[in-house]
């Protein structure tokens, strides 16, 4: 019997492409989803290998790559797409033990405007909506030097936003798609020095109502795990 594992770590990282277009070489960020590829035969515990060591095979380069600018980091400064970052990861990981096989990576949203339309949620007590993800990077500059996020990192941030009339509002969307995506939020006014969920929201909220809609409620989602909602002042 051969078996086939796949680790998956996601990283929050920031960078410019400097072999991109004019919005690629801007600073932005994603969230990378990074799979570590092993497989084998099981061993008498059942395993090929524990998905822990697989983990902490990975723990040193996810401390030089999350919450971080890729530019920065030696090896990465003159390409940081996908492939080269794939490339970077599998020479850090060598030599690789006979269960890893390699690395594949990958960028969690969408990279590009894809508007969907959500059923309402009576878990989460959110009525339908609509969503979509753009790619951007921030930092937090009050925090502590020793907070993570105080450094320029990234995010495939998630947005999901009702409306008391969804009509016409993916036309909204799509205008915030295009002042979002591919930013460093901080340079965005009234995001500088907070571009936090929660701030992201009410900054959501109160333009649309400058458009003249009338939300219901604004969801940023910055990591699968790191979710906020925002219902308005009331």
């Amino acid at each position: 019997m051969k078996a086939h594992l796949v680790k998956i770590m996601l990283v929050e990282a920031a960078h410019r492409n400097p072999l991109g277009g004019e919005k690629q070489r801007r600073l932005h960020g994603h969230s990378y989803r990074v799979e570590l590829l092993g497989g084998g035969a099981p061993n008498a515990v059942g395993w090929v290998v524990d998905f822990a060591e697989m983990k902490e095979r990975f723990r040193a380069i996810y401390k030089q790559l999350d919450h971080h600018c890729l530019n920065d980091i030696p090896g990465l400064s003159e390409d940081t797409r996908v492939p080269a970052l794939t490339r970077w990861i599998e020479a850090q990981l060598a030599p690789m033990p006979a269960w890893l096989h390699g690395v594949r990576v990958s960028i969690a949203g969408d990279l590009a405007f894809c508007c969907e339309r959500l059923v309402a949620n009576d878990f989460e007590g959110v009525p339908e909506r609509l969503k979509f993800t753009f790619e951007a990077a921030q930092s937090l500059p009050h925090l502590p030097g020793e907070h993570q996020c105080k450094c320029t990192h990234g995010h495939s941030y998630r947005i999901e936003a009702g409306a008391r009339d969804l009509a016409g509002l993916e036309g909204h969307l799509r205008a915030l798609y295009d002042i979002f995506d591919h930013s460093f939020l901080n340079e965005i006014a009234g995001l500088e020095s907070a571009a936090t969920c929660e701030r992201i929201c009410e900054w959501v909220w109160q333009w649309l109502e400058a458009r003249g809609v009338s939300p219901t409620v604004i969801i940023i989602q910055e990591t699968p795990t790191a979710r906020c909602l925002y219902f308005g002042e009331a």
